[in-house]
Formats: C-alpha cells, sequence, structure tokens
C-alpha cells in the first residue's frame, strides 16, 4: 500500500527528513494539522446543515502526538504550560484513532525529576489509554518513534483494506485499547498480548512487572520477556 504522511508545519526539520526516510512512506505532506503532529488523513466532510463548513473529524484518520520525555511529564503533570489532556481531546474530535508516542528514555525522569513518582508517570499513561482511547508508547529515540508511529499508521490503513490480514498476524482493532497496546510490542503476537492482558489487564500493571513477572506468562521466555521490558522503559536499541 502506498502511505502518504502529513506533518505538522511546526515540526522540526529533523523529524520531516526521517519521515521521508522510512521505507514505507512515499510522500510527506507538510501542513497545519488541526491536532498531532503526525497523521494519516482522511477526506473532510462537509454537513449540509453545518453553518460552519467542514467537520473537524477526519475518516479513516490516524493522528499521532510526538513528546519528549520531559514534555510530557511537564504537560501531563504539569500545573502550568501546555495541558496533554487538552490535546488528546483535541485528537480524538479530528481523526478516528490517536496515540502519543515518547521520545527518550523513561528511566532518565527519576534522575531529572528527583521528587517525581514512577508510578505517577506509569499512572498518566494508563489513564490516557483506558479512559481516552489514546495509548502512550515509550520509544528510545526519534528513529524508533518514527518506525513505530509509519507502522501504526500503515496498520490502521491495512485494517480498512478490502484484502483480510491472515489470521493471528496482528492484534484487531475490536480488542481492547489495553490488548492493542500490547500487540504492538516488537515480538508480540496476538496469542502472546491475549496472555499478558489476561495477566496484567492495565497498562500500569504491565510497567509495574519484572522480566520474572513477565516469564511466568504463557509464550513468554526470557528473550522475549526482556524485548517487553526493555521496550516499555525505551531502552531497547534497534
Amino acid at each position: 500500500m502506498t502511505l502518504t504522511v502529513a506533518l505538522d508545519d511546526r515540526e522540526p526539520p529533523g523529524l520531516r527528513r526521517a519521515v521521508e526516510a522510512h521505507d514505507d512512506v512515499d510522500a510527506v505532506e507538510v501542513r497545519r494539522l488541526p491536532a498531532a503532529d503526525i497523521a494519516v488523513l482522511g477526506e473532510f466532510s462537509t454537513p449540509r446543515d453545518s453553518p460552519d463548513g467542514p467537520e473537524r473529524r477526519v475518516a479513516g484518520s490516524v493522528g499521532i502526538e510526538r513528546k519528549t520525555v520531559d514534555d510530557y511529564v511537564s504537560s501531563a503533570l504539569g500545573t502550568t504550560g501546555t495541558d496533554l489532556r487538552e490535546q488528546v481531546e483535541k485528537m480524538a474530535d479530528a481523526y478516528d484513532h490517536a496515540y502519543v508516542l515518547l521520545e527518550g528514555d523513561l528511566s532518565d525522569v527519576g534522575a531529572r525529576r528527583p521528587g517525581l513518582s514512577s508510578a505517577a508517570v506509569h499512572g498518566t499513561m494508563a489513564s490516557f489509554a483506558a479512559r481516552h482511547d489514546t495509548p502512550v508508547i515509550p520509544c528510545s529515540d526519534r528513529e524508533r518513534l518514527v518506525d513505530v508511529a509509519i507502522r501504526l499508521l500503515r496498520k490502521h490503513g491495512e485494517e480498512a483494506s478490502p484484502r483480510p490480514l491472515s489470521g493471528g498476524t496482528v492484534t484487531g482493532y475490536a480488542a481492547p485499547t489495553t490488548k492493542r497496546l500490547f500487540g504492538v510490542i516488537e515480538g508480540v503476537g496476538p496469542q502472546t498480548a491475549d496472555a499478558l492482558y489476561e495477566r496484567f489487564p492495565s497498562v500500569e500493571a504491565l510497567l509495574a512487572a519484572t522480566p520474572a513477572d513477565l516469564r511466568e506468562v504463557e509464550g513468554v521466555g526470557e528473550k522475549r520477556a526482556a524485548a517487553i521490558f526493555e521496550t516499555l522503559r525505551g531502552e531497547r536499541d534497534e
């Protein structure tokens, strides 16, 4: 499938270059987006009885908000500046599906903000996934963030394709949001996502799990447990 990615015109040139360099991207359109930083857009619809012109929601669309770890902590837990909840609500109004991707290492939070509990950060991630249907996915660096973003955009397009995906290749979008988030993790297929979701029914519970806890899940060995543990903390190298 061809993939044209829309990029907000306020994003840095380095992000545009990284998106353009991705093998799955055919074209990049730089424009002012109604919300989010990276998106796949459908067609705007104009209701006949609307005096205000086109609706803001875009049919068949996906929006992704990019945040550094510091920006995420400030906007999700801070009392001043940008409110991430407002940004997430705008994405919900504008797109059919929304995600927040974190650029950076979550383990740096404690070093930079010694008074901040990691549980508070994990709690906000669980809240956005459960209450706003917007998963927050840690990515170790910009290259990984762009790769995850493009894969998400492409997968949503494949789900809408008239040719169905082979059974068992990805976690279906009819599944709970938390289970879908588990299915995005490298090396985790639908069966493993099911097993993880049964043992850890929330993002917060999975983030709190140790490698030993993960190995108790059927289908999760030592290598896969390490991959899951490191990916959730932005520590996994390409």
